[in-house]
């Protein structure tokens, strides 16, 4: 079983390695060459799909993806510190990201859809945060306002590392038996993240300014600080969960105080090249775990309407309507606004709260949150896939020549 396994990411990557551009030039890119490919294995090979997701490696390496994205993300926000903490930025993570959580929430809890608080609120953490890596020609189609594909990779860029302390709140509180033991997680809980902050914030200083010393002295080389950048989320990550912190917020903290650290002119791009290429192969296997996972699904006789129901929800009104309310009275012009709400692609982050949420959730439990995680990427992918760019075409005319940009949103290596 193992080789087997292996044998089909090596195939899987290989495939997309070999026509990646003629993938990329048909709108196709790796997540979705990925996914589908996953689900043929997972279809073909059904024992293994299985045992795959029950597996406390899956759940281990899921912590470890889910860290280095947030590392990339936190180091890749473009723009001064100004620009991402004011203005529609600010909005989008302040107002509209906790009204979009508590639509989710109320909705699960308001319909009669026979689910637990906790399995609501981390299917509502699953499905609120937006990724742009498995639609890049959004952010990369030149029509797009430059200002607006700024704010929208702003977004994508803070609101996953947001949402994972709630995420790992709610599944403390799912593990808790009765409301005193919730009681007593979420006060285990709120230190944890109160200790990640120091150990990300700490950490994250020391490391921007040894490497910008030694960098400044010529003490290092380009392939030597490539590697100390893989290093550093790791270095960070351990340190955080043995001082009993989140360390997922750790490593998100770390990145954005090594970011500020280095100064006005950054991180050379030649050292952060493997991290960008290591996050990116991480993200294609990621995908390609989601379409093992989807096919159990598929493959299922289950009653997945509640699942249906949240996922419809946080897709369409779920976001439309906390961003629209959030965005009102802002510099955005109204088709801006309509744009910013109508796009919300989930991905990358979606999946991987998925996986940590299923594997450590009870029995049934755990079975519907991966059931609402695959309903939503996999209806992010119909509906923003197909919709994102008719929406485009909409309001802002057909395509002129080469329309298309650097990539400035997360898992865009």
């Amino acid at each position: 079983m193992p080789t087997t396994v292996l044998l089909v990411i090596g195939l899987a990557l290989f495939i997309w390695a070999l026509w990646s551009r003629l993938f990329r030039r048909a709108s196709v890119n790796g997540p979705i060459v990925m996914t589908a490919i996953g689900l043929v294995a997972g279809a073909l090979l059904p024992t293994q799909n299985l045992l795959f997701m029950e597996s406390k490696v899956t759940l281990v390496l899921a912590e470890v993806v889910l860290a280095y994205l947030l590392f990339v993300d936190a180091l890749d926000v473009r723009g001064s510190l100004r620009s991402q903490f004011t203005g529609v930025p600010a909005r989008l993570l302040g107002i509209g990201l906790p009204l979009s959580l508590l639509l989710v929430l109320a909705v699960g809890l308001i319909l009669p859809l026979g689910l637990s608080i906790a399995v609501i609120l981390a299917i509502a953490c699953i499905a609120v945060p937006a990724d742009f890596a498995p639609e890049t020609s959004l952010v990369r189609d030149s029509r797009v306002p430059a200002r607006v594909r700024r704010w929208l990779s702003v977004e994508s860029g803070y609101n996953d590392g947001l949402v994972s302390p709630l995420l790992l709140g709610a599944l403390a509180f799912a593990s808790a038996g009765d409301t005193g033991d919730a009681g007593r997680a979420f006060a285990v809980a709120a230190p944890a993240g109160l200790i990640a902050i120091v150990v990300g914030g700490l950490l994250g200083l020391a490391i921007g300014a040894t490497t910008r010393f030694a960098d400044e002295r010529g003490w290092t080389e380009a392939q030597s600080m490539r590697i100390a950048f893989v290093a550093a989320p790791v270095i960070v990550f351990a340190a955080a969960v043995m001082l009993h912190g989140n360390g997922f917020v750790a490593v998100f903290v770390a990145g954005f105080v090594i970011r500020l650290t280095r100064g006005a002119s950054g991180i050379p791009r030649a050292e952060l090249a493997l991290l960008e290429d290591l996050s990116w192969l991480a993200n294609l296997l990621l995908w390609l775990a989601f379409g093992f996972a989807a096919i159990i699904l598929l493959s299922e006789t289950y009653d997945w309407w509640p699942a249906i129901v949240l996922a419809l929800v946080a897709l369409t009104v779920g976001r439309f309507v906390p961003v629209a309310l959030a965005l009102r009275g802002s510099n955005a012009t109204a088709k801006e606004r309509f744009f910013i709400a109508a796009m919300g692609p989930r991905g990358a982050a979606s999946i991987v709260f998925g996986l940590i949420a299923a594997n450590a959730l009870p029995g049934e439990d755990g079975f519907l949150v991966l059931a609402a995680t695959c309903m939503v990427v996999l209806g992010s992918v119909v509906l923003h896939g197909i919709g994102g760019p008719l929406l485009v075409r909409r309001l802002w005319g057909a395509p002129h020549g080469d329309h298309h940009r650097p990539l400035i949103a997360k898992g865009s290596v």
